[in-house]
Protein backbone atom coordinates (compact mmCIF):
# COMPACT_ATOMS: atom_id res chain seq x y z
CA UNK A 1 0.00 0.00 0.00
CA UNK A 2 1.16 3.38 -0.99
CA UNK A 3 1.94 6.07 1.67
CA UNK A 4 -0.28 8.58 0.73
CA UNK A 5 -2.83 6.04 0.95
CA UNK A 6 -2.16 4.46 4.65
CA UNK A 7 -2.40 8.06 5.47
CA UNK A 8 -5.75 8.60 3.57
CA UNK A 9 -6.81 5.74 5.28
CA UNK A 10 -6.03 6.75 8.72
CA UNK A 11 -7.16 10.23 8.30
CA UNK A 12 -10.64 8.87 7.08
CA UNK A 13 -10.64 7.23 11.04
CA UNK A 14 -12.29 8.97 13.83
CA UNK A 15 -9.79 9.13 16.37
CA UNK A 16 -6.68 11.02 17.49
CA UNK A 17 -3.20 9.14 16.28
CA UNK A 18 -0.22 9.21 18.76
CA UNK A 19 2.32 8.72 15.68
CA UNK A 20 2.55 11.84 13.40
CA UNK A 21 2.09 11.57 9.55
CA UNK A 22 5.87 12.45 9.43
CA UNK A 23 7.11 9.82 11.85
CA UNK A 24 4.90 7.13 10.39
CA UNK A 25 6.71 8.17 6.87
CA UNK A 26 9.98 7.82 8.61
CA UNK A 27 9.00 4.18 9.55
CA UNK A 28 7.32 3.73 6.12
CA UNK A 29 10.58 4.30 4.50
CA UNK A 30 12.71 2.06 6.44
CA UNK A 31 10.30 -0.55 6.34
CA UNK A 32 10.01 -0.53 2.63
CA UNK A 33 14.06 -1.30 2.45
CA UNK A 34 14.52 -4.42 0.63
CA UNK A 35 16.47 -6.06 3.48
CA UNK A 36 14.07 -5.36 6.12
CA UNK A 37 11.75 -8.51 6.69
CA UNK A 38 11.02 -9.07 10.50
CA UNK A 39 10.44 -5.80 12.48
CA UNK A 40 9.60 -5.54 16.08
CA UNK A 41 7.31 -2.52 17.36
CA UNK A 42 7.00 -2.18 21.54
CA UNK A 43 4.27 -0.55 22.48
CA UNK A 44 1.21 -0.02 19.90
CA UNK A 45 -1.43 1.99 21.30
CA UNK A 46 -4.13 2.03 18.40
CA UNK A 47 -2.26 0.77 15.95
CA UNK A 48 -1.37 3.61 13.98
CA UNK A 49 2.57 3.03 13.56
CA UNK A 50 2.06 -0.52 12.99
CA UNK A 51 -0.08 0.04 10.22
CA UNK A 52 2.73 2.46 8.56
CA UNK A 53 4.93 0.12 8.29
CA UNK A 54 2.55 -2.86 7.51
CA UNK A 55 1.06 -0.81 4.73
CA UNK A 56 5.37 -0.73 3.47
CA UNK A 57 5.45 -4.47 3.91
CA UNK A 58 2.14 -4.50 1.60
CA UNK A 59 3.73 -2.47 -0.76
CA UNK A 60 6.93 -4.89 -1.52
CA UNK A 61 4.93 -7.45 -0.90
CA UNK A 62 6.98 -9.08 2.01
CA UNK A 63 7.82 -9.11 5.99
CA UNK A 64 6.38 -9.39 8.99
CA UNK A 65 5.98 -7.02 11.84
CA UNK A 66 5.31 -8.55 15.79
CA UNK A 67 3.74 -5.58 17.52
CA UNK A 68 3.90 -5.93 21.38
CA UNK A 69 2.01 -3.82 24.44
CA UNK A 70 -0.33 -4.38 27.30
CA UNK A 71 -3.59 -5.38 27.27
CA UNK A 72 -5.59 -1.89 28.16
CA UNK A 73 -4.06 -0.70 24.90
CA UNK A 74 -6.97 -3.01 23.61
CA UNK A 75 -9.30 -0.32 25.32
CA UNK A 76 -8.69 1.92 22.76
CA UNK A 77 -11.17 2.85 20.09
CA UNK A 78 -9.88 2.18 17.52
CA UNK A 79 -7.80 -0.89 18.85
CA UNK A 80 -4.81 -2.17 16.43
CA UNK A 81 -7.24 -5.30 15.54
CA UNK A 82 -9.89 -2.90 14.21
CA UNK A 83 -7.56 -0.41 12.81
CA UNK A 84 -5.74 -2.82 10.64
CA UNK A 85 -8.54 -4.83 9.36
CA UNK A 86 -10.21 -1.38 8.74
CA UNK A 87 -6.67 -0.86 6.15
CA UNK A 88 -6.81 -4.32 5.33
CA UNK A 89 -3.18 -4.64 6.39
CA UNK A 90 -3.92 -7.20 9.17
CA UNK A 91 -2.05 -10.22 7.77
CA UNK A 92 1.26 -8.11 7.89
CA UNK A 93 1.16 -8.24 11.63
CA UNK A 94 0.70 -10.38 14.67
CA UNK A 95 -0.05 -8.12 17.28
CA UNK A 96 1.08 -9.76 20.69
CA UNK A 97 -0.68 -8.56 24.14
CA UNK A 98 1.72 -8.90 27.44
CA UNK A 99 2.33 -7.28 30.78
CA UNK A 100 5.49 -6.90 29.91
CA UNK A 101 7.27 -6.65 26.71
CA UNK A 102 11.15 -7.12 28.23
CA UNK A 103 9.33 -10.15 28.85
CA UNK A 104 8.36 -11.31 25.44
CA UNK A 105 11.92 -9.75 24.62
CA UNK A 106 13.47 -12.65 27.00
CA UNK A 107 11.37 -15.27 24.98
CA UNK A 108 12.64 -14.02 21.73
CA UNK A 109 15.88 -14.21 22.73
CA UNK A 110 15.70 -17.63 24.23
CA UNK A 111 14.03 -18.92 21.05
CA UNK A 112 16.73 -17.62 18.86
CA UNK A 113 19.40 -19.27 21.32
CA UNK A 114 21.38 -22.38 20.41
CA UNK A 115 24.90 -23.51 22.24
CA UNK A 116 25.14 -19.90 23.96
CA UNK A 117 25.07 -18.36 20.59
CA UNK A 118 21.87 -16.15 20.42
CA UNK A 119 21.09 -15.78 16.18
CA UNK A 120 19.67 -12.44 15.18
CA UNK A 121 16.75 -12.52 13.74
CA UNK A 122 15.45 -8.61 13.51
CA UNK A 123 15.79 -6.13 10.58
CA UNK A 124 14.26 -3.26 12.26
CA UNK A 125 12.77 -2.37 15.72
CA UNK A 126 10.56 0.43 16.74
CA UNK A 127 10.44 1.10 20.43
CA UNK A 128 7.69 3.38 21.53
CA UNK A 129 6.47 2.51 24.71
CA UNK A 130 7.51 2.55 28.71
CA UNK A 131 9.92 5.55 27.83
CA UNK A 132 11.86 4.42 31.42
CA UNK A 133 15.35 4.11 31.50
CA UNK A 134 14.06 1.02 34.02
CA UNK A 135 11.99 -0.69 30.90
CA UNK A 136 13.61 0.63 28.15
CA UNK A 137 17.10 0.36 28.91
CA UNK A 138 16.70 -3.19 29.12
CA UNK A 139 14.08 -3.29 25.87
CA UNK A 140 17.54 -2.34 24.32
CA UNK A 141 20.07 -4.65 25.22
CA UNK A 142 17.55 -7.82 24.78
CA UNK A 143 16.69 -5.97 21.04
CA UNK A 144 20.58 -5.65 20.54
CA UNK A 145 21.07 -8.95 20.71
CA UNK A 146 18.36 -10.35 18.32
CA UNK A 147 19.46 -7.15 15.64
CA UNK A 148 21.44 -7.74 12.52
CA UNK A 149 24.33 -5.88 11.71
CA UNK A 150 22.95 -3.05 9.13
CA UNK A 151 19.65 -2.49 10.82
CA UNK A 152 17.90 0.44 12.44
CA UNK A 153 16.07 0.76 15.97
CA UNK A 154 14.31 3.93 16.35
CA UNK A 155 13.72 5.68 19.65
CA UNK A 156 10.82 7.97 19.58
CA UNK A 157 9.91 10.35 22.29
CA UNK A 158 13.63 11.22 23.30
CA UNK A 159 12.91 14.49 25.17
CA UNK A 160 9.39 12.76 26.88
CA UNK A 161 9.32 13.24 30.55
CA UNK A 162 7.17 12.24 32.90
CA UNK A 163 6.68 15.53 34.36
CA UNK A 164 5.13 16.57 30.82
CA UNK A 165 3.11 13.86 30.19
CA UNK A 166 -0.33 14.96 30.05
CA UNK A 167 -1.64 11.85 31.04
CA UNK A 168 0.40 10.68 33.65
CA UNK A 169 2.04 13.69 35.35
CA UNK A 170 -0.81 14.38 37.78
CA UNK A 171 -0.88 10.07 38.37
CA UNK A 172 -0.02 8.65 42.00
CA UNK A 173 2.76 6.91 39.94
CA UNK A 174 4.47 10.00 39.13
CA UNK A 175 3.77 12.08 42.39
CA UNK A 176 5.52 9.03 44.54
CA UNK A 177 8.63 9.26 41.59
CA UNK A 178 11.77 11.20 42.77
CA UNK A 179 11.83 14.62 41.12
CA UNK A 180 15.16 13.86 39.21
CA UNK A 181 12.98 10.50 37.64
CA UNK A 182 9.77 12.87 37.01
CA UNK A 183 11.84 15.50 34.95
CA UNK A 184 14.55 13.78 33.05
CA UNK A 185 14.45 12.72 29.76
CA UNK A 186 14.49 8.85 30.32
CA UNK A 187 14.55 7.70 26.43
CA UNK A 188 17.40 10.09 25.94
CA UNK A 189 19.36 8.79 28.70
CA UNK A 190 18.84 5.02 27.31
CA UNK A 191 20.29 6.33 23.86
CA UNK A 192 23.30 8.30 24.88
CA UNK A 193 24.44 5.88 28.31
CA UNK A 194 23.58 2.70 26.47
CA UNK A 195 23.52 3.09 22.43
CA UNK A 196 26.14 5.58 21.79
CA UNK A 197 28.66 3.77 23.98
CA UNK A 198 27.99 0.08 22.63
CA UNK A 199 30.40 -0.51 19.89
CA UNK A 200 29.33 -0.66 16.52
CA UNK A 201 26.49 2.08 16.72
CA UNK A 202 25.65 4.90 14.51
CA UNK A 203 23.34 7.70 16.24
CA UNK A 204 21.40 9.97 14.53
CA UNK A 205 18.73 12.86 16.29
CA UNK A 206 15.85 14.02 14.61
CA UNK A 207 13.19 16.15 16.64
CA UNK A 208 11.84 13.67 18.75
CA UNK A 209 13.38 10.91 17.43
CA UNK A 210 16.58 8.96 17.85
CA UNK A 211 17.87 6.85 14.96
CA UNK A 212 20.56 3.94 15.85
CA UNK A 213 22.11 1.97 13.34
CA UNK A 214 23.57 -1.03 13.67
CA UNK A 215 26.80 -1.82 11.52
CA UNK A 216 29.59 0.43 9.41
CA UNK A 217 28.64 3.92 7.82
CA UNK A 218 29.72 2.73 4.71
CA UNK A 219 26.63 -0.05 4.88
CA UNK A 220 24.17 0.40 2.00
CA UNK A 221 20.83 0.87 4.58
CA UNK A 222 23.30 3.67 6.11
CA UNK A 223 23.77 5.55 2.71
CA UNK A 224 20.19 5.50 2.13
CA UNK A 225 19.58 6.89 5.64
CA UNK A 226 19.76 10.80 4.10
CA UNK A 227 17.00 10.11 1.79
CA UNK A 228 14.87 8.57 4.64
CA UNK A 229 15.38 11.62 6.89
CA UNK A 230 14.62 13.96 3.90
CA UNK A 231 10.91 12.35 3.65
CA UNK A 232 10.72 12.67 7.35
CA UNK A 233 11.39 16.46 7.26
CA UNK A 234 9.44 17.59 4.51
CA UNK A 235 6.12 15.94 6.14
CA UNK A 236 7.23 17.53 9.39
CA UNK A 237 7.78 20.99 7.70
CA UNK A 238 4.48 21.17 5.82
CA UNK A 239 2.78 20.86 9.22
CA UNK A 240 5.04 23.80 10.95
CA UNK A 241 6.11 20.60 13.40
CA UNK A 242 9.20 19.07 13.79
CA UNK A 243 7.54 15.78 15.18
Amino acid sequence: MRFEAVAAGLRDLDYCPLTSRAVGRLLYELALEPGVDEVLELGFAHGTSAAYIAAALDEKGSGHLTTIDRPKALEHRPNVEELLESLDLRRWVTPVVATSYNWELMRMVEQATRDRETRPCLSLCFIDGAHSWETDGLAFVLVDRLLRPGSWIVFDDVKWTFASSPSLRESARVAAMPEEERVEQQVRKVVDLLVRTTPGYEVQLLGNLALAFKGARGAPQFQHFPEVAAAFLRESLLRGVLR
